[in-house]
């Protein structure tokens, strides 16, 4: 091998040492850049994270305090209490002879035995219905009133517009109510026979009629439709071995009421224990109001295949006497004798089902008892008290007038109607 030759192998074998050099160079510098994008997406990961876990708390955070000032407000709101008042107006009112008064619609139903009488929320007279009674009633659901002459023979049906139907019965009438729909049943008396009959809002009879004799179903006290009017509920007293008995019935006039027997639904005898009262809290729950206690009964849906009968639910009786007891759809209230005379009065609330809600003394003698959106109410002609439905006193004192009836316009707005005036008042 020449010189030359030798010297061309020296700079091949030179040239391939530097490529292997060069070749392990680049591989180590990939493995590192691999492993740089590697570190670099565990980053990016571990950051978007971090953003996306900044970014729901920032949301929440503001959704939060919103939250917690609602309920803060509604809080405030439930509980506040007031100590003064004032009258915002007062208007004068048409006269009516001995005037009765009950919570209609948007505002007061008057009613005397002269005519009745609509006041709505603006202390504005609606509408006004003279007629003659010697002992008017009266009775109320959702945007229908009935006023009726007690042992006499006359029949008044209301809407918000006004009447809407009369009747002039043959028969002396003992009780009358009203659905929600306007459908009015009445009770009839002639000798030992007492029949039920019914009418539309235009006080025209509809086919329906229920006799009852003293010696078998028993003389009936007390009744109630149910919202819809599909449904009636009856207090009935009779004679039995020389005692006076009481039976709860519930008839049914929808079409599942064909398939039972007398459109007769359920009866429950409540025994030697007279029942004067009884309501349709709605379409599916009703109670009787005891001498001792109150009731409570549910009724489901009813099918013409399978009819189901009303169930009695859960019942309470006391030992003390009962003074007064008041209702409306979510609430029934009683309230007894107290225990001593720092609380002459124990109020007993109950939701529609019968469960107890609250219980609680109250120090006030009055005369009327009612709920309302804001709490319970009670009054007598000179004072006015609200209690929340946590049992607080949220206000008692005077309303600038005599108290008629008051019914609430919002949680410190009330109508007040009274000595043939109508007024707003303001709590404060």
């Amino acid at each position: 091998m020449t010189d030359q030759e030798r010297e061309r192998e020296k700079k091949k074998s030179r040239l391939r040492s530097r490529m292997l050099v060069t070749e392990a160079d680049t591989d180590t510098e990939g493995e590192g850049l691999d492993a740089d994008r590697d570190g670099d997406e565990d980053g990016y990961r571990q950051r978007l994270i971090r953003h996306r876990i900044k970014k729901v708390i920032f949301s929440a955070v503001p959704l939060i305090l919103i939250a917690a000032g609602v309920f803060y407000l509604y809080y405030r709101s439930r509980n506040r209490t007031y100590t003064e008042y004032e009258v915002a107006w007062t208007k004068d009112l048409p006269e009516n002879e001995f005037s009765s008064y009950a919570e209609y619609a948007a505002g007061v139903l008057k009613y005397g035995r002269d005519g009745a009488s609509y006041v709505n929320a603006s202390g504005e007279t609606v509408w006004s219905q003279a007629y003659e009674m010697r002992s008017p009633i009266a009775a109320v659901n959702g945007s229908y009133a009935v006023v009726a002459d007690q042992e006499g023979n006359s029949i008044y049906i209301f809407d918000e517009t006004g009447c809407q139907g009369s009747v002039t019965t043959t028969l002396p009438i003992t009780n009358v109510t009203i659905a929600g729909q306007g459908m009015v049943a009445a009770i009839l008396e002639e000798g030992d026979v007492s029949y039920i009959n019914f009418f539309d809002r235009a006080g025209g009879r509809l086919d329906i009629e229920l006799r009852l004799w003293m010696g078998g179903q028993g003389y009936p006290i007390a009744l109630s439709l149910s919202p819809s009017g599909t449904q009636l509920m009856l207090s009935c007293i009779y004679a039995d071995a020389g005692s006076m008995q009481n039976n709860i019935a519930f008839y049914n006039f929808s079409e599942v009421g064909e398939v039972l027997d007398q459109r007769l639904a359920g009866a429950f005898p409540t025994g030697g224990t007279v029942c004067p009262e009884v309501a349709f809290l709605s379409d599916t729950r009703a109670c009787a109001f005891l001498d001792n206690g109150v009731a409570f009964y549910s009724m489901e849906e009813l099918s013409a295949s399978e009819p189901l009968l009303p169930e009695q639910g859960p019942s309470y009786t006391y030992e003390e006497e009962i003074r007064s007891v008041f209702y409306n759809e979510n609430y029934v209230g009683i309230v007894t004798e107290g225990n001593g005379q720092d609380e002459p009065y124990q109020l007993h609330v109950y939701n529609a089902s019968g469960e107890i809600v609250q219980e609680f003394g109250v120090d006030f003698d009055y005369m009327t008892a009612q709920f309302s959106d804001y709490g319970i109410c009670f009054y007598d002609q000179a004072q006015w008290c609200m209690y929340g439905f946590n049992g607080v006193l949220r206000y008692q004192g005077e309303l600038g007038g005599t108290l008629g009836i008051v019914t609430h316009l919002s949680q410190s707005r009330l109508l007040r109607v009274g000595d043939q005036t109508v007024s707003e008042v303001r709590l404060r």
